[in-house]
């Protein structure tokens, strides 16, 4: 029998404001008004405040002072630099470990995998916390705090990424279990150049699909199309 889990208000007032970011509810550089939150969820503008506070810190939404909080959004430049510096701070920690992944990483690497195995369209907002989690085992292996705490701070590129995509859930969803395995079925071997290889494949597919929804070719792009540090 699953344990119950209890969320207090202020997170239950995240997690539906998130979903709406993600469901594109709420669209990329749509104003949020806090009064209008407050209404629809039949609570005072204090827990809204303190919600749109954390999602600013996850980067999903922006303030501007005299206008308020409004949603993220980001263009192709944008993307690229996030996954850019996030691949390369996976890489340097696999560099750092020789290419020795930790069984107790690769364990939870695994139990992630299981998760996102069972994922669909109907569960869209969990993808890419599922995904910042598996990437995040990369990282934490090294046990060095400043790494990953630089590391998280680009996990909002992921969901802002994901709300993006928004239009192709269960493609998005399905080829989770299958790219994250790849990277995992990488780590077993404890080849660092292999892994490595592996997760700059990993980050630059997902820059070429955005380029491809967006119509912009590689001849069209300032940046190079290699991601290894």
């Amino acid at each position: 029998m699953a344990a119950i889990q209890f969320r207090t208000l202020r997170e239950n007032v995240v997690e539906e404001i998130r979903s709406k970011i993600i469901n594109q509810e709420l669209k990329p550089g749509e104003r949020i008004v806090e009064m209008e939150l407050a209404e629809e969820f039949k609570t005072s503008r204090g827990p809204i405040r303190e919600a749109l506070r954390q999602l600013e810190h996850e980067g999903l939404i922006v303030y501007t002072r005299n206008v308020g909080c409004a949603v993220k959004d980001i263009d192709l430049q944008e993307s690229f630099e996030i996954y850019l510096v996030r691949a390369n701070y996976e890489i340097l920690a696999v560099k750092y470990m020789g290419g020795r992944v930790p069984p107790e990483t690769i364990s939870n690497m695994e139990k992630i995998l299981d998760k996102m195995s069972r994922l669909d369209g109907d569960h869209y907002t969990q993808i890419y916390l599922f995904d910042n989690e598996f990437h995040g085992e990369i990282v934490k292996m090294t046990k060095l705090e400043l790494l990953y705490k630089r590391w998280r701070e680009l996990n909002y590129g992921n969901i802002v990424t994901g709300y993006n995509n928004v239009q192709d859930k269960d493609t998005v969803a399905k080829r989770q279990y299958r790219t994250h395995k790849e990277i995992t079925d990488a780590c077993r071997t404890g080849d660092c150049v292999s892994i490595c290889r592996v997760l700059s494949e990993h980050y630059m597919r997902t820059i070429r699909r955005l380029m491809r929804e967006q119509g912009v070719s590689e001849d069209e792009v300032p940046f190079s199309q290699d991601f290894l540090l």
